[in-house]
Parts: structure tokens; C-alpha cells; sequence
């Protein structure tokens, strides 16, 4: 006798009741629906993923929307197996005949729903005539609604797993389904392709209408058995609407216009950049705009206007922009404040994120926070992740800084974030989801290595793929990674063999899309041209008397070293010539990094006056040499590749001041670029930084480049300067002690890009597991490290007690306060703890406070030196030997 309609309904879908009125489960079918009907309201109430559905699928709203709402109904159709049911003894149907406590197995209900869709694909399709290989896809998607795909095992354990009552009720629950949805879907023209980019936002939606609809607490409260689906479908629609509507995922009603004057400042002209991204006409569909123009011009203005154009047109509901460094993204987040809201309507509050923990520390700004119920404890009895409820595994991802900007109307962080976007971790389809609905901004394009970049021309193609608009912004970006760029958004709009521009002209705006491609010489911005002489010294010792000199006749300098350890060593030698300086690296905890960042900005940015800015002195590292808007009177900079070193000088006598004297140089210290150079040639003068930009070929083409010309020319210059170094025809001219390093550079790119292109995923192959990067047995990195890094948190004994060292700066949220106090050293430095005996228990208890994901973070506790004033701890280094480890405020961490 086959499974009554009656007995589906004895299944329970949820039983972890977090109010103590009302039953103690809720029943599968009705969670079902729950689901559905979130994901209906989904569509119809954001538009953006229901637009990209309809293109992407080629269906209309209405059969999206019944489709999707069928699709979602199914998400859970592999809890009908008795392992599942047996997570719950208590509620264990009674048609399934089995004694639950001997079922009690690790069992994963997304892979068996694709267990019993691949056993028995007509009834879920509901004809022999559909095509399966093209439904697979979308199956797969909400199958993976607990954030990654499902396997695909065997069939042979399938009578196992659900008992032949679990497979009838799920044949039952799906035909109830195709009537209640009366959808057709051999009616529907599907093809692989389609399937397989629709799926990728599929999965987004199934991720978010799931955990949406398991919010027991807000909406969708626990619920006697109802045997009328149809009447428990119309009058759980409107509360969907509702829960879609309070969850914070709507996108904020743009705003009808948006004058550049408001963006620049009444006083100000537009520059000729922004002009254009003010009038040039947009793609119909999703489009690339590369925008080459020189630091200082307003490149991130133009790429708003740009953004608020692409909004008000429909094609995106939001912009998210990705930086290299947190300190870049700090600094983007803080310009932001004062226009974001000019993007949407009056009497809108957007949501505002940004990708870690520091954003509360920025006033003006609203977390996009979804407001969900407390997290559901796991059905398992370990604490395992082989079965987390929805409210668990998306709770936690919602809760993480570093996810939750991809669902703010405007989102700032690390490009890193968004690259997880395209590499198989948990979640994924969250952030693709997030990032293809608005527009990707990504700056400093030039900044990354074959391995990034890589990963970003990958991320390109998924956000044309899907629908998505991008816009990249660099002043020194090679034509050669112009042309990548170009094309990897290209292959994504479907056109592999398309025509990618070669132009040299600077600077130039460049658009790719279906229907234009094309790029057009722009004008630089009146009154920023100059011819600006550069400079060389020998040696650090001459620097060090440049710095003296400068900070004696009032001048604000910037000694830039290419090393923590040559910034740390700088700053004793100026202070054995009685010269105060300040530092700023990246070796600081993130509470004294964010107050040392807001300081350097206040002391040298472009409102500080005389009184903040005279006969100071600031040694750094790479840390500001993008996207901070700082200001020097005189800049001295260790040897770097030409696009560093260009960006390097954007920060000298950036802005207009009225008391400065003479004429600006860029000052470089760097070995003589004879000839005749060794393969010790740049080692022997900077032997730390040797191991930081290690192609030397192309810094003795810097240095050979800026000593025959003897000026950075900008705008009209920046482009030779470019090519002399990264151009095809330039490797010949590279002495023959360097060539070893073309050589083994070129290895090493050819060989991370190969390790990208094996990381990334596939969008032609759809939202599947398919014994690709999913199965692989560690997490996949956003970028390769020759010099990996370990996370540390530094912790103070506090009358026996282990704190978090930024316990002072956030008493009331401690997880803030061990966030703040993270900073990253080189696993060569310490690899792992080395707890005094005493504070053992103490540290243990400490760690308690954690999060499951901060396993591989290293706890230092530090105690306080009287007779040096400095904080002390111990770690374990390298072989397995004691560090020690001093830390303070002014200097940063330091490991012996």
C-alpha cells in the first residue's frame, strides 16, 4: 500500500522549539512551503534576483516564480529519510516502522535529496519528456541550501537511508507539490547552459530563503500538522512577504538623480573622467568599465557616478567595492560617509558594511545587519557540520563582518571577500549572489599577482555570466592586464573570441559589453600635470640624512621601506640622530593600527594644517602607498616596481598648500643600474626586501627607466613608464646576471596561475559538486604566500585572568575585543602557542569566548616588563623553538 497524503505529515522538518508555548515540532511539508514562499517573495520584492533569473533562465516572472517556489519546496526533500527522522526520536514518524535509536548515523539531507532526484529523476521532473542533464543544475542548488553543493553518491544505500516508507513519502510530498504548484515544466525551454549560470543564483536564493524561512522566533512559528496545503500556502504567502520585507535583504529605492557637484563638492570641476562617466552612454546589459587615470584624479567619483547610473537604470540594486589591504578599504569606507546616501532615495537608509570587525568604530554608518532569531542547535549529536540546522550555519555566516557586506545595499572591504565569492567555500553562493546584484568596484587593479589575479579575471566572468556590471579603477594597470581583464569579462557575456583594445593613450576609458566595445582617450584633469624629478640615492644612510635635513626645516616627510623590520630599524637609527619618528606598519594589533591609521590621516591628510603637519617624520611600510589620502612635503622611497613607486609619489604634494617652498622630488634609494649587475644586484643593498618583490629584472628596469628619463610625467608619461618595464618587448634589455629572474618569474606566474585556474569554480559547470574543487580535503586561499601568515591575538594576564588586549577599548563585546586585538606575523616567526604552565586553564577558559572558526588562531598572552614598559609573552617558532615576543603601542610586535 503506498504512503497515504495523510502520513507526509507526520515527518517533522524542524523540532528545536525556542518558545515553550506552542508543539514541540514543525511539520516537514509545511516547512517546505515556509521556504517556498520566502523565495517567492524574494523575487517578486527585490527585482534583482528575479531580473537575473528571468535573463539567465529565459523565462518570464510568472514561470520564474512558480518554478523557483517549486524548486524551494523541495530543499528538504531528504529529510524524509528515517536517518534524518531519527535525529528527533521523540518525533519519529510512526509509519516508517523502524526503532530510530539504531539509525542513529551520520547522514547529510541535501546529498540524499540528490540521492533520490538521481534514483528517480521523472518524478520530480514530472515527465519522462523534460530533460534531465539540464535540470540537474537547479536541483543541485536547492539541495545546497546549507551553503555548498551536495554529493552525488551511489543510489545503493538509498533503501538504507530512507526505508521504502521515507522514499514513498517523498514521491507523495512531490506530487502534492506539482498540484498545488501546477507547474509543467516540460512546458519550459531549459537548456544546460542556461541551467547551469541560473543555478549559481539559484543557490544564493536557496541559501537565504532557507534561513529566512527557519526564523521560528519572528515569522514562522511552529505548526500543527495542516493536511490542506493549498490553504496553508495562501495564508503563509503573506507572512513570507512580511519576513522578506523586516529581513533587511531589500534593496533601498535608488535614488532619480545624482549631480556630480554633489559628489566633488560645489566648488570643484568636474574632471574630464568624471565628465565622461557622467555622459557616456550605458550598455543595455552588463557591462565593464576600466577606468586608467592618475592617482588624485577623482577615479573614485566618476566610478560612483557610474555605479548610480547603473542603479537608476535597473541593471544593479547596489554597489560593492573591493581594495586591496584593509587599511585601503578603511580609508574607501571613510570617504563613503559623505556621499553613499546620495545613491538612494530621500527618506531611504541604506545598510552599510564593511568586511571586519572595525566597522562600529566608524560613526555615520548602519551595519547591514539581518535580523534573525537566535541559532538553532544542531541535529547531530556531535558538533559537527555534517547536518547544521539553516538558522545555525547562516547565523554564523551573517554574523561574520567579513560576509555580511555582500547583502548591504553598499558593501566596502577586501577584494579577498569578494574572490571567496568563486572558490568552493562554504557560502559561496551568499556572496555571488550579493556581488551580481550589484555593481563590483574593484580599485588598485594593478595590484595583484598572477595567482589574484587570476582569481579576479575569474570573478569577472561569473559577474558578467550572471548578469552583474563591474568597474576597475587603476592608475598604472599594464596594457597587457588590460587585455586579460577585458577579456575574461567577455568570455562571461559569452564572447571567448571578442576584440580587446591595445590602445596606449592615457589616461582612457574602456567599456566591454555585449553590444560595445570600446575605448576613448579621456583628457588628465586641468592643473594636475606635472613633470616631477626624481631623485637617487645610493644608500639608507644617505636617507636617513635626507629625513634629518627635512625635519629640521619643517617639512612633513615620508621615509616608505619596503620592510617591517627596515622600518623598525629606520626608526632607531633617526633616533640616535635625536629625530622623532612615527611608524606605521602592518605589525600592529588591529585596535592600535585603526587609531595609528585615523592619526597619519589627521597628521598628513588634506584637511591638516602647519600645526599638525611641520618637522614630522613618518616611517612606513606598503601600508600607505594606496587609497589613503595623505600628503608630504618630502617623500623618500626604497626601491619598488614602477607602478608602486608611481603610486608612492601620488602622495607628495598631493594637495594645494599655500606655504610650501621650492620645487617637489620623488627621492629613491636604490642601487645603480649598471649594465653589468649580478644576480646580488638589489640583494646586497636591501637583502629583507629582496624576498618581497623577488622578480629583480624588473625593479633594475625601474631603476634604468627613471634614471634615462629622470621625471614621472603625469598624466602623459605614466603609460612609457609603465611599458618600459611590464611591455612585451623589454625582457632583452635586462642584463644577463638578471635574467635568471625573468626567467623564474615567469615559471612562478605560469605555474600560480595554474593553481588558480584549479581552485576557482566553473560557472559553465553549474552550482554541482561534480568531484571538482569541492571535494578537496583544505580550504582554497584567496592568494598564494611565500611568506604565509599566522593570525595572532594577543590576550594580558589580569589578575589571573587571560583578556584580550583590546578588552579596555570594547568591555561590553568581547568578540569585538579579540578581533581588535589580531595582528599578522609570519608563521617563520610563530607557528603556534607557548602558554606559560600557569595561565594554562586560564587561556583555555579565554578561549572559550571564541568562535568554531578561530581554531588556527594563536594566542599570545603578554604580561607587563616594569623595568622596560613593555608587554612579553612566548610563542612557538619555527622548528619548534621559543620566540619571544614584545609588544607596544608605538613600536608594533617584535619577535626574537
Amino acid at each position: 500500500m503506498r504512503m497515504s497524503v495523510a502520513s507526509i505529515h507526520e515527518f517533522w522538518g524542524k523540532a528545536r522549539p525556542e518558545v515553550q508555548a506552542g508543539p514541540a515540532w514543525h511539520p516537514l511539508p509545511l516547512h517546505a512551503l515556509d521556504v517556498a514562499a520566502v523565495g517567492a517573495a524574494l523575487l517578486k520584492q527585490s527585482g534583482s534576483p528575479a531580473r537575473s533569473l528571468n535573463r539567465l533562465l529565459g523565462w518570464s516572472l510568472d514561470e520564474t516564480v512558480c518554478v523557483i517556489a517549486y524548486l524551494l519546496g523541495l530543499h528538504d526533500i531528504g529529510k524524509f529519510a528515517r536517518k534524518f527522522q531519527a535525529k528527533a526520536p521523540n518525533h519519529f514518524p510512526s509509519c516508517l516502522d523502524a526503532d530510530p535509536s539504531r539509525l542513529a548515523t551520520a547522514y547529510d539531507h541535501g546529498s540524499g535529496g540528490l540521492r533520490l532526484f538521481d534514483s528517480d529523476p521523472i518524478s520530480f521532473l514530472g515527465s519522462p519528456e523534460v530533460d534531465e542533464i539540464a535540470w540537474v543544475p537547479l536541483f543541485s542548488a536547492v539541495f545546497g541550501h546549507h551553503g555548498e553543493p551536495p554529493a552525488s553518491e551511489a543510489t545503493s544505500n538509498l533503501r538504507s537511508d530512507f526505508g521504502k516508507a521515507g522514499i514513498e513519502a517523498a514521491q507523495a510530498f512531490i506530487a502534492e507539490l506539482r498540484d498545488l504548484f501546477q507547474v509543467d515544466l516540460a512546458d519550459l525551454q531549459l537548456n544546460e547552459e542556461r541551467a547551469c549560470r541560473g543555478s549559481h543564483v539559484l543557490a544564493g536564493i536557496a541559501v537565504l530563503a532557507d534561513w529566512i524561512g527557519s526564523n521560528q522566533r519572528r515569522w514562522f512559528h511552529y505548526r500543527e500538522p495542516e493536511i490542506d496545503l493549498r490553504k496553508y500556502w495562501q495564508d503563509i504567502q503573506s507572512v513570507a512577504a512580511t519576513a522578506v520585507r523586516e529581513s533587511g535583504v531589500i534593496a533601498a529605492v535608488t535614488s532619480q538623480r545624482l549631480a556630480m557637484w554633489e559628489l566633488i563638492g560645489s566648488a570643484a570641476k568636474a574632471s574630464p573622467m568624471q565628465d565622461w562617466a557622467r555622459k557616456t552612454p550605458l550598455p543595455s546589459g552588463p557591462a565593464l568599465y576600466l577606468i586608467e587615470d592618475e592617482t588624485g584624479s577623482g577615479k573614485t567619483e566618476a566610478a560612483t557616478m557610474l555605479v548610480h547610473r547603473l542603479m537608476r537604470s535597473g541593471l544593479a540594486s547596489g554597489v560593492y567595492i573591493a581594495l586591496p589591504t584593509m587599511a585601503t578599504a578603511n580609508a574607501m569606507f571613510d570617504r563613503l560617509a559623505k556621499t553613499h546616501r546620495l545613491l538612494f532615495a530621500e527618506g531611504e537608509v541604506p545598510s552599510v558594511a564593511l568586511v571586519h570587525g572595525a566597522r562600529d568604530l566608524h560613526e555615520g554608518f548602519t551595519a547591514a545587519r539581518l535580523r534573525g532569531g537566535r541559532r538553532e542547535s544542531s541535529y547531530s549529536d556531535s558538533d559537527g557540520a555534517e547536518d547544521v540546522t539553516a538558522s545555525t550555519a547562516c547565523a554564523d555566516w551573517i554574523a561574520d563582518d567579513r560576509r555580511r557586506a555582500f547583502l548591504a545595499d553598499v558593501g566596502v572591504g577586501t577584494v579577498d571577500q569578494a574572490l571567496l565569492a568563486i572558490l568552493p567555500c562554504r557560502h559561496q553562493s551568499l556572496r555571488l549572489l550579493g556581488i551580481s546584484q550589484s555593481v563590483l568596484v574593484l580599485d588598485e587593479v594593478h595590484a595583484y599577482d598572477a595567482y589574484m589575479g587570476t582569481e579576479v579575471e575569474r570573478l569577472l566572468e561569473f559577474q558578467a555570466a550572471l548578469g552583474g556590471s563591474a568597474i576597475l579603477l587603476s592608475a598604472t594597470l599594464p596594457v597587457v592586464v588590460r587585455q586579460r581583464l577585458s577579456l575574461a569579462f567577455a568570455r562571461g557575456l559569452g564572447r571567448p573570441n571578442a576584440e580587446v583594445d591595445v590602445s596606449m593613450e592615457y589616461p582612457l576609458a574602456t567599456i566591454q559589453a555585449a553590444d560595445i566595445e570600446s575605448s576613448q582617450p579621456v583628457s588628465g584633469m586641468p592643473g594636475r600635470g606635472r613633470a616631477l624629478p626624481v631623485r637617487f640615492f645610493d644608500a639608507p644612510s644617505e636617507a636617513l640624512e635626507e629625513v634629518e635635513r627635512a625635519a629640521r626645516a619643517g617639512k612633513a616627510v615620508l621615509y616608505l621601506r619596503n620592510t617591517v623590520d627596515d622600518v623598525l630599524e629606520t626608526h632607531e637609527a633617526l633616533k640616535g640622530r635625536s629625530v622623532s619618528s612615527e611608524l606605521f606598519h602592518a605589525r600592529f594589533a588591529l585596535v592600535d593600527r585603526l587609531k595609528i591609521e585615523a592619526q597619519v590621516v589627521a597628521s598628513f591628510g588634506k584637511e591638516s594644517g602647519p600645526e599638525w603637519r611641520d618637522g614630522r617624520v613618518l616611517i612606513a611600510t606598503q601600508v600607505v602607498e594606496q587609497s589613503l589620502d595623505l600628503d608630504f612635503d618630502v617623500l623618500i622611497t626604497d626601491l619598488a616596481p614602477i607602478d608602486l613607486l608611481i603610486q608612492r609619489a601620488g602622495r607628495l604634494w598631493r594637495h594645494e598648500r599655500p606655504c610650501r617652498n621650492g620645487n617637489p622630488e620623488l627621492v629613491v634609494v636604490s642601487p645603480e643600474p649598471s649594465l653589468n649587475a649580478g644576480e646580488t644586484w638589489f640583494s646586497d643593498a636591501f637583502p629583507r626586501a629582496a624576498y618581497v618583490y623577488r622578480d629583480h629584472a624588473r625593479l633594475w628596469l625601474t631603476a634604468r627607466c627613471l634614471k634615462d628619463v629622470g621625471v614621472i610625467e603625469s598624466p602623459g608619461g605614466l603609460r612609457s613608464l609603465i611599458e618600459a618595464v611590464y611591455g612585451a618587448d623589454v625582457d632583452a634589455e635586462v642584463p644577463a646576471g638578471l635574467q635568471q629572474y625573468l626567467f623564474d618569474s615567469e615559471g612562478r606566474a605560469g605555474a600560480e596561475r595554474g593553481i588558480a585556474i584549479s581552485n576557482v569554480l566553473d560557472v559553465s559547470m553549474g552550482y554541482q559538486r561534480d568531484g571538482g574543487a569541492w571535494d578537496a580535503d583544505i580550504r582554497t586561499p584567496t592568494r598564494l604566500d611565500d611568506d604565509p601568515q599566522q593570525v595572532v591575538r594577543l590576550a594580558l594576564e589580569r589578575d589571573g585572568q587571560v583578556v584580550p588586549y583590546a578588552v579596555d577599548s570594547e568591555p561590553d563585546e568581547r568578540w569585538r575585543a579579540w578581533r581588535l586585538s589580531e595582528v599578522s606575523v609570519a608563521k617563520r616567526h610563530i607557528e603556534g602557542e607557548l602558554v606559560p604552565i600557569d595561565l594554562q586553564a586560564a587561556s583555555e577558559d579565554a578561549k572559550g569566548e571564541w568562535g568554531r572558526y578561530d581554531t588556527e588562531t594563536v594566542l599570545v598572552v603578554l604580561r607587563a616588563d616594569e623595568s622596560t614598559g613593555l608587554m612579553t609573552g612566548t610563542a612557538e617558532g619555527a622548528n619548534d623553538r621559543e620566540a619571544n615576543v614584545t609588544y607596544s603601542k608605538d613600536r608594533g610586535l617584535i619577535v626574537t
